[in-house]
Order: structure tokens, then C-alpha cells, then sequence
């Protein structure tokens, strides 16, 4: 899984390095080597202190050899995976904290410390970007783990059933379904005015190009590293066939779907923060503060756009293996 870590790596910074720069902020100032590593550190002592060291190493193991894990070391390794998950948030909450409490402490009211204060603020944001990018990675290799828990407790035996209930209606309906919420939101959208208010409509303000190709850049890579690409499309297929699926096949789809629910939220979070950043370094034109901060809101619109077709695909995939 050394590979997989590696690879995950590769769409993370291009995906951070195009939101930090759209946001007009400074590659420079995402890096702190003092955060960084201070997380590093105080995640590795905690996760040997905790007597997962041994155990969260193996994700570093060739894939072969993993491919040779029984099931129980599978268990034990997202295990560790999970508990290394909640290490790191506490790890990257504790650097902010320090940092806050120094700031505010040494806070005087002269124009040399209000001229630093928008990049000792954006040092807070450091780590928890930090977090985001790390869990990024995690949630992939425990995907990839998931999956080989699901394809070894598979039953050779089970028969796929060839029923199809009604594909066409089924299509048809979820169509339908879909018009009627756009329809929804946008009778909503014309009756409060929002599409309509300000000198930009919401159309134009919520459709950024940039924050579409981050988030994608961001996910399917990652998606596609865990090895649950295949899984992810052939369970929207599923919800426009009905198609009766089996136990195993069920456990592969949703993994794949709430792999990639989760990457979309962490995404949408380190395109924001990343802007946040840009805004913090740029606090002197305080005109544009309020649209600045309306920008890094888009990514959290798509991630829940994404995020509720993707509760319905995952709905739809728990019906069709009852």
C-alpha cells in the first residue's frame, strides 16, 4: 500500500496548490514546518503509545503481501486506521490551540501587530488543513482495506439474481424525482428573491469553474487509488436498473459510496480553508472581504449536492439487495 500512499499524495497537492493559488494566496503560506511536523511527531508518539504502531505500519507493506493478510490482521489494520483517524484530529486541534492562546495572549492594539494578525490567523487554519489532507489519505487505504475485508468474506456460492424490476420505470422515476427537487429549489429560489438579489444572481455566483476541477481532482483520483472507482459507477448504474444485488456486491457499492461522501466533505473543507488562508493574507482590501469569504462557501454547496444524490444512490443500493 506504500504505492497507494504515494499515490494519494500526488492529487493532494495539485489539488491544494490550484485552491490556494485561485484564492490568492501564497503556495509559501500553506507550508509551516513547525505545524507540520508537530503534528507528525505527536501522531507518531501517540500511535505507538497506543500500541498500534506495529499494526498502523502495515499499510506501508508491498501489495503483495498484503493481498496475504487473513481476515483478522485486515480487521486489526482498520483498526488502526481508525484510531490513528481520531489521533490526528486531536493532534492538529492541539498546535491551533497553543497558537491561539500565544497570539491573544501578546495581542497589543498597535498597527505593527494588526498588520501581522491576518498571518499569525492563517497559521491557525495550518493544521487544520493538515488534518483535512491527512484523513484524505486515510479514509483511501481504509477504503482500500474494506474492500479487501468484503472480497474475502465473500461467499463463492452466491448467485447474482437476474430479476429486473421495471428498469424503465425505475429511470423514469428518478428522473422525475430530480426535476421535481430542481423544481423545488428554484420556485424556492424565486420567491425569496435570492436568484434575483444583489448585483450577481445566484447562478453566476455558485458556478466557479475552479472549485468544480479542485473537487474533482480532489476525489475520483483518490476514489480510483482505494481500487472502488469501479464500484462507485457501477452503483449509479445500479440505481437506474434496480437490479437485485447480492450481500457482497451491496458492502462493495456502499463502501465505494460513503468513501467517496466522505472525501467529498473533507474536499469541499480544504478548498475553504484554503481560501480562508488567501482572505487572511489579503486583509487589507477588506471591500472584498465578504465576497472573498462567500467564494470559499461554493465548495461546501457541491458537497452536499454530491453528497445527497450520493444518500439516495446509497438508499437505493440498500433496497435493491433486500
Amino acid at each position: 500500500m506504500i504505492i497507494n500512499l504515494l499515490l494519494s499524495l500526488i492529487p493532494i497537492c495539485i489539488s491544494t496548490v490550484l485552491a490556494i493559488i485561485t484564492n490568492g494566496g501564497d503556495i509559501y503560506g500553506i507550508w509551516d514546518y513547525i505545524s507540520f511536523i508537530g503534528v507528525l511527531l505527536i501522531f507518531s508518539v501517540a500511535i505507538f503509545i497506543s500500541g498500534y504502531g506495529k499494526t498502523f505500519c502495515r499499510i506501508f507493506s508491498i501489495k503483495k503481501k498484503i493481498q496475504n493478510f487473513d481476515f483478522q490482521e485486515l480487521q486489526k489494520t482498520e483498526q488502526a486506521l481508525d484510531f490513528g483517524s481520531k489521533i490526528l484530529f486531536y493532534a492538529t486541534m492541539l498546535i491551533p490551540i497553543l497558537v491561539l492562546i500565544y497570539t491573544l495572549t501578546n495581542y497589543h492594539n498597535t498597527p505593527e501587530t494588526l498588520m501581522h494578525l491576518g498571518p499569525n490567523c492563517a497559521v491557525l487554519l495550518l493544521s487544520i488543513l493538515y488534518l483535512s489532507l491527512f484523513e484524505m489519505i486515510i479514509i483511501t487505504l481504509r477504503a482500500k482495506i474494506r474492500k479487501s475485508q468484503i472480497s474475502y468474506m465473500a461467499e463463492e456460492t452466491e448467485v447474482i439474481s437476474k430479476e429486473i424490476i421495471s428498469s424503465k420505470f425505475s429511470f423514469n422515476k428518478m428522473i422525475l424525482g430530480l426535476l421535481l427537487l430542481l423544481t423545488v429549489c428554484i420556485t424556492y429560489g424565486w420567491f425569496s428573491g435570492v436568484f434575483s438579489w444583489g448585483e450577481q444572481s445566484l447562478f453566476t455566483s455558485i458556478f466557479d469553474i475552479p472549485f468544480i476541477l479542485i473537487m474533482i481532482l480532489y476525489v475520483l483520483p483518490l476514489v480510483a487509488v482505494s481500487e472502488n472507482i469501479n464500484s462507485l459507477f457501477e452503483s449509479i448504474r445500479i440505481v437506474f436498473t434496480v437490479k437485485k444485488v447480492t450481500i457482497t456486491k451491496k458492502n462493495l457499492y456502499l463502501n465505494a459510496v460513503k468513501t467517496t461522501m466522505h472525501l467529498n466533505w473533507y474536499a469541499a473543507f480544504s478548498g475553504a480553508v484554503c481560501g480562508w488562508i488567501g482572505m487572511l493574507y489579503n486583509l487589507e482590501n477588506a471591500s472584498a472581504l465578504l465576497k472573498n469569504l462567500a467564494v470559499t462557501l461554493i465548495p461546501f454547496l457541491y458537497a452536499t449536492c454530491l453528497n445527497l444524490f450520493l444518500l439516495l444512490v446509497e438508499i437505493r443500493i440498500t433496497k435493491a439487495a433486500e
